[in-house]
């Protein structure tokens, strides 16, 4: 498990007091409509900054954090513009506008930080526009340095695999993405490899996976991680199905080990899954259901269904609560254990979080 330090600001030490480890407590950041970035202290349920973006759309609000957990960049602007803010001041201290002029780049949920913070990702899919037609052009791997300030603008860019969205850094400077594979990327050259194969998997009796792939959770366990369902056939001919099962796919961020493995037969639809950081067997996974599987043994441990749908999941540093939000303007909190409904927050704005991570930092 990562573990993040803010220092936040002396304005919040009555809520965010410097704590001895022992008494380290979670944050959840998430953003919202109209043009807001809130961080909520995990355990009072409460929400302790507001801040203003200043974006022109607080959509998709695809955040990842820095390393040290004091800034919160965004893609915002449908899906066009990076936006760093620092969550202990509401300061923007970050800005990249990645369209210019009759190109627009759009990043489909493609960002991540290096682990040294020094340094953003983005993969960007450029379309020229003219008088009377649209000229796609050629995906783009764009590296920024975090400490280009509000005018940012790449310092190097790579050619970059097509339909690319997750991306994810690791400890040796490796950069995975999520697309028809899962590829390892070295942003120094832009050298690409596969580091799982997805849609060339070598699997006799199964179909082509399905993945969705939004929203870059997985920080609790140092791992990368995206769900995907696929049918099952009796035999190699896929003539007669076998079954339809949810499976994962893995990257560990700190060995760079890979692991692809089915863990249930699909019957409801999981948006996103996040596993428990002390105890890696368990997968919780959410949309309309909030499931509990055991990925050792297969088994569907328990599932309750939920009061709407929640696209994105997340779970506390310990591993005994669990957060859905996305959506609507709420995050429901529940135990690990039982699944039961022990919480919930409202945001103060009332707008919908949409597809926006919820993202978790540590506060010492």
């Amino acid at each position: 498990m990562k573990t993040f330090l803010t220092g936040l600001s002396l304005a919040l030490a009555g809520a965010l007091a410097p704590a001895t480890g022992a008494e380290a407590r979670d944050l959840l950041v998430t953003v919202a409509r109209p043009d807001n970035l809130y961080v909520i202290d995990a355990a009072s349920r409460e929400v302790i900054k507001d801040c203003k973006i200043g974006s022109e759309h607080a959509t998709p609000g695809i955040t990842v954090m820095s390393p040290d957990g004091h800034v919160a960049y965004m893609l915002l602007d449908r899906w066009q513009n990076v936006v760093g803010v620092n969550i202990d001041t509401c300061e923007r201290v970050f800005f990249a506008r990645q369209s210019e002029d009759k190109v627009i780049r759009r990043s489909i949920a493609s960002i991540t930080v290096s682990r040294d913070g020094t340094r953003l990702y983005t993969v960007r899919n450029p379309v020229r526009h003219h008088a009377d037609h649209y000229e796609v052009m050629e995906p783009e791997f764009a590296v920024f340095d975090t400490a280009a300030g509000l005018d940012a603008k790449p310092i190097a860019i790579h050619p970059a695999p097509r339909r690319s969205t997750l991306m994810a850094a690791d400890d040796t400077g490796k950069v995975y993405i999520a697309g028809h594979d899962i590829y390892a990327v070295d942003p120094e050259t832009g050298e690409t490899g596969v580091a799982i194969a997805n849609a060339s998997w070598d699997r006799p009796t199964y179909s082509g996976p399905d993945v969705l792939a939004f929203w870059p959770i997985g920080t609790q366990n140092d791992e990368f991680m995206l769900l995907y369902s696929a049918a099952v056939f009796t035999d190699e001919k896929q003539e007669e199905l076998a079954d339809f099962v949810w499976g994962y796919e893995t990257v560990d961020l700190k060995t760079g080990a890979t692991e692809i493995k089915d863990f249930a037969s699909f019957e409801v639809i999981m948006f996103s899954a996040v596993r428990n950081p002390n105890a890696p067997n368990e997968l919780y996974g959410v949309y309309t259901q909030l499931s509990k599987h055991d990925v050792a043994t297969g088994e569907l441990v328990k599932r309750v269904d939920l009061p709407h749908t929640y696209y994105v999941i997340n779970i506390s540093s310990d591993g005994k609560e669990i957060y859905v939000g996305g959506t609507n303007d709420d995050i429901g909190v529940y135990d690990s254990t039982t699944l039961e409904r022990i919480g919930e927050i409202r945001l103060p704005s009332g707008g919908d979080m949409s597809v926006s991570t919820l993202q978790i930092v540590q506060s010492e």
